[in-house]
């Protein structure tokens, strides 16, 4: 019996165990920072430096995405001063990330069998087969913080199951359980359809009393709606700049997307493996008439289907895979490990068989017109070495790099201009004499190359509160993620009066600026932040943010100013 159970034990640990040593390895060795996690990047510079936490120091926009991945990349920025900020990102992101492995395998064993002598990775085994999974442990995004908490929340209400006593706590104990369920949107805006999934899976193993479901909703929700205020004061907005910039793709090519990533690895053949589990799994929860035991197998169901959902009908990303990334691991957690029958075994080395097959060979086109393999794309501008992505010097071949480290020089010496990229000869006074404003497709390496004093304005508009704000024609061609605004709206902010005074768009843009609720959301914005100002701004936030412009300077002028 001690040999069983010394057996049983090391199984466990070599289940558990491997998949995260794999999945940190590989994470480590292909580590790197995506043009957008350099976006991050200057804002966590910003904070450093006092500025707060926004891109550009002429407006308070929020371009991050992630608060909680803000948050923590600035502390451990703050506690590594000597480091780059790129790399306390690869450092964090490789630790969440393998975090999130070991928190699947031991949140899974609260559901095997407990007479299995053998236990053994599937869903974990899968993960670690999927190049993107690797990819996105760094990037500089919040992806890898996604990962850890989805596995966290399962670990949570799996062990919190396990160890139920007799009688059903109250929703709200342990209160960190609550709490960290409520963490999602602080991740990212869309998690908040995960959390609300994992809270219903925490009342249903929990006292029906609805004083203490309410109590549970208090502790969930207290940081998300005390950063919410924050939010609506610091930036006049109910939601990050980035999501009023990013215009929903259709739902035809949020499908091509899911295609395009399932269809890449064949991973529609361990996912089928998944479910016979699950089928197996539910059909316990019923028979033992357990309704915590049914939520811990049907709720990652119903939060795969409502967030991938959720995904396809935005039109995906550009980003391969990435979007899709989080329903993933949510779909494996509680098969993360396995044991019991042999048939289950099968599934088990089946599956690990896919993984190494799909970790050695399989890997996405680098490009399709719609979607791109970004960290291959992005490693031309680099030298070929580990971790040379990291670092902002390393990207001298980029050419905006180059033109933005040019312009935080004249800057410097004290040279005024606004520039559109396109046209970089064509420097054009400023409405005030002051300051380089530049225009630029992409905010990331470029905005590290600038500096923080340079102003960055992008096209598709993730720092530009105006051009957030302005809609495109319904048949309006762009990439997920990048509808381009014309720059007429920067030039009318930014230049002098007597810049093109024959151009009739640039005029009406000029004109739209002064009327309706434009200038309250520039004055929100810009204004210095008194405390009239932050309390005015909670005032206007909600009807700011549906503020919605035509993208036309002329159909704009007309609506606006009447």
């Amino acid at each position: 019996m001690a040999t069983a159970s010394s057996a049983r034990r090391a199984w466990i640990a070599l289940s558990i165990l491997l998949p995260a040593l794999v999945v940190g390895v590989l994470t480590w060795l292909r580590r790197w920072v995506s043009d957008d996690g350099f976006i991050n990047v200057r804002v966590i510079l910003q904070l450093v430096a006092g500025n707060g936490p926004t891109y550009n120091l002429n407006e308070r926009v929020e371009v991050g995405t992630s608060t909680l991945w803000l948050f923590f990349v600035t502390l451990g920025k703050l506690a590594a001063p000597w480091a780059e900020v790129g790399e306390v990102m690869v450092w964090l992101g490789t630790g969440f990330i393998t975090l999130a492995m070991l928190l699947l395998g031991l949140g899974a064993m609260h559901l095997v069998p407990p007479r299995a002598g053998v236990v053994l990775p599937l869903g974990t085994a899968a993960l670690a087969g999927l190049a993107p999974f690797w990819d996105f442990g760094t990037s500089g995004l919040e992806t890898s913080l996604t990962f850890c908490w989805i596995a966290a929340c399962f670990w949570a209400l799996a062990r919190r199951w396990a160890n139920r006593p007799r009688q059903a706590l109250p929703a709200w104990r342990p209160w960190p359980v609550a709490m960290l369920i409520g963490l999602g949107v602080l991740i990212r805006p869309d998690l908040a359809l995960v959390s609300l999934v994992f809270g219903v899976m925490l009342l249903c193993q929990s006292e029906r009393r609805v004083k203490g479901w309410l109590a549970a909703a208090g502790v969930a929700l207290a940081l998300p709606v005390a950063y919410e205020i924050f939010r609506m004061g610091y930036y006049a907005s109910l939601v990050p700049n980035t999501a009023l910039a990013k215009a929903n793709g259709s739902v035809a090519q949020g499908l091509l997307y899911l295609r395009d990533f399932v269809l890449t690895y064949h991973l529609y053949l361990p996912a089928a493996f998944a479910l016979a589990l699950y089928a197996v799994g539910i059909v316990r929860g019923f028979g033992d008439r357990d309704p915590g035991l049914v939520a811990l197998w049907l709720g990652p169901l119903v939060g795969v289907a409502i967030h991938a959902g959720f995904v396809i009908s935005v039109g995906g990303d550009f980003m391969h895979a990435r979007f899709l990334l989080p329903a993933t691991v949510l779909l494996f957690a509680p098969v993360a490990v396995i044991g019991g029958a042999a048939w289950t075994r099968v599934l088990a080395v089946l599956t690990m068989v896919w993984a190494l097959v799909a970790g050695l060979a399989l890997r996405p086109a680098l490009w399709n017109g719609m979607i791109v393999d970004e960290r291959s794309y992005y490693s031309a501008f680099v030298p070929d070495r580990p971790g040379a992505m990291v670092i902002a010097e390393n990207w001298a071949a980029d050419v905006g790099f180059q033109l933005t480290r040019q312009a935080a020089r004249d800057l410097a010496d004290g040279r005024s201009y606004f520039v559109d990229i396109t046209k970089p000869d064509d420097k054009l006074p400023t409405y005030n004499g002051e300051g380089v404003y530049v225009v630029i497709n992409s905010l990331g390496i470029a905005g590290v190359g600038a500096g923080l004093k340079v102003v960055m304005i992008d096209p598709p508009s993730l720092g530009d509160p105006i051009g957030s704000r302005l809609v495109l024609p319904p048949d309006a061609k762009y990439r997920v993620g990048h509808a381009y605004k014309p720059v007429v709206w920067a030039m009318a902010r930014y230049t002098a009066s007597d810049v093109y005074p024959q151009d009739q768009a640039l005029n009406d843009a000029r004109a739209t600026l002064a009327c309706g609720d434009i200038p309250t959301l520039i004055s929100a914005v810009s204004e210095p932040l008194t405390f009239q100002r932050f309390m005015t701004n909670l005032a206007v936030a909600p009807k700011l943010t549906i503020l919605r412009v035509p993208v036309d300077p002329a159909e704009a002028r007309a609506h606006l100013c009447g």
